[in-house]
């Protein structure tokens, strides 16, 4: 059980690298270049809301979307700030 539990934390690690998320290469480009090279510097950016996402250069709505649904599949808890639609 202790196995499963730690299988399941290094799954939603923050310190799980951004190219796991197999987003593409440019998002993971622009995501690089705005110095988010892990999940949870992502995590903490959704933190300031959606609008703190898509400041960011090369990051537009599709490229947020595909975001926070790929997080979401490998089990990541957004932040509430990134639920809100606010574009």
């Amino acid at each position: 059980m202790a196995d499963e539990q730690r299988k399941q934390d290094e799954k939603t690690s923050p310190d799980r690298p951004v190219e796991e998320l197999e987003l593409g290469k440019r998002a993971t480009e622009s995501l690089a270049e705005a110095g988010m090279t892990t999940v949870g510097q992502i995590l903490e950016r959704l933190e300031a809301g959606e609008a703190a996402m898509l400041e960011l250069p090369g990051i537009g709505r599709k490229t947020l979307i595909d975001v926070k649904k790929k997080l979401r599949s490998m089990g990541y808890e957004l932040p509430p700030a990134a639920e809100e639609i606010t574009v």
